[in-house]
């Protein structure tokens, strides 16, 4: 089957174009892979092959090119590369990490029950609940002319909220410990994937740290795991109902082990993502007042002043917006991998079986086919008649096809309820004029932190 995007070749070929340099290629990409692979796809198009030390790669931006490779032939295409296993080899099997097949279809039978909206629902008093914590502390700080350190409290917020929500955590010293724990954890993993050359099972110092922080998190999920296993009630976590959850095939439920593992990769998944589009939005905000005055006229229009609830979620159109836009601009899974079953064409080359597969969600969400003027800041792009006009297919911030992300109602209700109980209490400064670029890592966070000074409105 060929795939055609608006550059690719009209007669097959055998190998995509691409650098030659091995060397040249891995310091570039380990340097700036956002730099470095928008100048390949500039000069060689929308699939294009470069080495890396471990294998030979090819490169997809173009949205169709992806969606081929995501939904049309998804079974093509598992989730068995290097960086796919290292996943599981650290949080073991859950829906991110496992590449497919039956235990995959088994889980997703699981999980997927956990964010229908009633569940979606309990678990949003959860989130309000911390949210009103923050924002009472946050408000002390603005009365002191205090600046916040926007990725670190939205990192605190957030994964204070996947705590009390996935699975009721909310002993303050238990708290603490389970917030260092994910720090360091988080601090470590990005250290190794700024140069991964290094196994992370060569004890090194950092690997070493890595690996106990890993160890003390997993603690505190066993822990809850086990508290309750012995007192079985319906706290309206996720914890509670994936433990009642039966497989309507098999009438089987889930192991401690398997829910250890789906805990932990939605721990991970659901924390500084979030974190990080939170920040991202005040950034941007801070930088448009005219976003930040139309968001808070909807607001003030739909909720009146009063702290909003899951319902007024759908009401919020132009809130939803502006969290679509700046997942554009800053996509978490900024980068995806897969590999190659059996052979294949796309874009008019030949893809044999074993080929790794990397698409450039960050690429895709700039493609000039489909974006325009791409780079520009401009949340109206998501208006209803907007979106019903574009190709599906050239924003995919959650993934798309089967493997599209399970919490992605959580995530965004969890934003859209943050920022509306932020917005109508706070406008939004910049403490410094900065510019500030963004960090791939695993995730796409800042490369610096975000100065922000909160001003309380009347």
């Amino acid at each position: 089957m060929t795939v055609k995007g608006s550059t690719g070749p009209t007669k097959s070929r055998s190998t995509p174009p691409g650098p030659i340099s091995m060397l040249r290629s891995t310091i570039a990409f380990q340097r700036s892979p956002l730099d470095y692979l928008g100048g390949l796809i500039k000069t060689y198009g929308d699939v294009l092959t470069f080495r890396l030390p471990t294998s030979r790669i090819v490169v997809l931006s173009h949205p169709h090119h992806v969606k081929h490779v995501l939904q049309q032939r998804a079974g093509n295409y598992p989730r068995d590369t290097a960086a796919h296993k290292m996943a599981r080899n650290m949080f073991g099997n859950g829906l991110a990490t496992i590449s497919g097949g039956p235990q995959w279809r088994r889980q997703r039978r699981l999980v997927q029950p956990s964010f229908h909206y009633q569940r979606v629902a309990a678990m949003s008093e959860h989130m309000l609940t911390v949210i009103g914590e923050t924002l009472q502390r946050w408000q002390r700080l603005a009365a002191e002319g205090e600046i916040l350190q926007t990725n670190k409290e939205m990192r605190q917020l957030t994964l204070r909220v996947v705590a009390k929500a996935l699975f009721s955590l909310d002993e303050e010293e238990r708290v603490a410990r389970f917030a260092r724990a994910v720090d360091r954890m988080d601090h470590e993993l990005s250290a190794y994937m700024r140069f991964p050359i290094v196994p992370l099972s060569v004890p090194t110092a950092g690997h070493r740290r890595f690996w106990a922080s890993l160890g003390k998190v997993s603690d505190i999920i066993t822990y809850v795991i086990e508290r309750q296993r012995a007192d079985p009630v319906d706290r309206g976590d996720l914890l509670s109902l994936l433990m009642q959850t039966q497989d309507d095939e098999t009438g089987e439920r889930m192991s401690d082990e398997q829910l250890r593992d789906e805990i932990f990769v939605m721990l991970f998944a659901g924390h500084e993502t979030s974190a990080n589009v939170l920040t991202w939005v005040l950034y941007r905000l801070a930088r448009h007042v005219d976003v930040q005055k139309r968001v808070q006229q909807e607001l003030a229009q739909e909720l009146g002043g009063r702290d909003p609830a899951l319902a007024d979620c759908a009401k919020l159109v132009f809130t939803r917006c502006l969290i679509d836009e700046t997942m554009r601009l800053y996509p978490q899974q900024w980068q995806g991998w897969r590999s190659t079953a059996e052979d294949d064409e796309i874009g008019g080359y030949r893809i044999p079986a074993g080929t790794d597969i990397f698409f450039s969600t960050y690429h895709v969400h700039r493609h000039p086919e489909f974006w325009d003027e791409p780079e520009a800041f401009r949340p109206q792009r998501f208006l209803p008649e907007q979106v019903a006009r574009r190709d599906r297919s050239a924003y995919i911030p959650f993934g798309s096809g089967p493997h599209l992300c399970v919490g992605n109602q959580f995530a965004l209700t969890e934003m859209l309820l943050l920022l509306a109980s932020v917005l109508q209490r706070f406008d939004v400064t910049l403490a410094e004029d900065v510019t500030v670029a963004p960090k791939p890592l695993v995730t796409l966070g800042p490369q610096r932190e975000v100065p922000i000074r909160l001003l309380p409105r009347n």
